[in-house]
């Protein structure tokens, strides 16, 4: 299988979701920096397609955030095979007619998802968002938690908010920027990371699984 990774900020590798496809389905994958992509690119050979995280957000008017919008929109018309995790998902959202707006607060820690279609989609994930994605009519909800969707799926698009990829080494990166004020506990967010890393190990195999199921690979 050929993964094409977009790497949208050097803060959110692909972690232990690249570990995953190379380790249990014999992955190569290639990465390319998302802010290099320009306007027009012809579409690149890969049989799936993974854009990640970034701080910026999907209504920022960066010329390369247009272009990789473009680029999805067009990946998702010819029917392949395409995730987005957070600011990737909400690429895929505004990529499909959708919507993406800030919500005023923000989801940052470890937390369980209310409301599911399957156990996977519970947790606890780690979130680090503030930022609410509107889907299309035909788009299927997956996962929904605080009014706020945390999964979706549209063709062989899918979409998720939450950071099933992310590892300790990560989010001490996100924790170094984030206003301290919006963590009540840094150090615990970061310990509970560290212990997570292994023990929850089954429960994100399971989780990459799915979501390859879904998008049928």
């Amino acid at each position: 299988m050929r993964v094409l990774v977009l790497e949208n900020s050097p803060l959110a590798p692909v972690g232990h979701f690249g570990a995953w496809l190379q380790a249990a389905r014999g992955a190569a994958l290639q990465t390319l920096a998302g802010p290099d992509l320009r306007a027009g690119a012809p579409l690149p050979e890969a049989d799936l397609l993974v854009t990640l995280g970034s701080p910026k957000a999907a209504y920022d008017a960066d010329a390369w955030i247009a272009a990789q919008r473009d680029l999805l929109a067009r990946w998702i018309e010819e029917g392949r095979a395409v995730i987005g995790i957070c600011f990737g998902a909400q690429m895929i959202a505004s990529a499909i007619g959708g919507s993406v707006s800030a919500i005023g607060r923000f989801h940052e820690g470890w937390m369980e998802t209310a409301e599911v279609t399957g156990p996977v989609w519970r947790g606890p994930w780690i979130r680090w968002h503030g930022d609410h994605v509107a889907v299309p009519a035909g788009t299927e909800v997956l996962a929904r938690s605080e009014d706020t969707i945390q999964a979706f799926r549209h063709r062989r698009a899918l979409g998720v908010q939450f950071h099933p990829e992310a590892h300790a080494g990560c989010i001490a990166d996100w924790i170094g920027f984030t206003p301290p004020e919006r963590l009540a506990d840094p150090a615990a967010i970061l310990a509970l990371t560290r212990e997570r890393d292994a023990s929850l190990a089954g429960q994100r195999e399971a989780l990459f699984a799915e979501m390859l199921r879904l998008i049928g690979l």
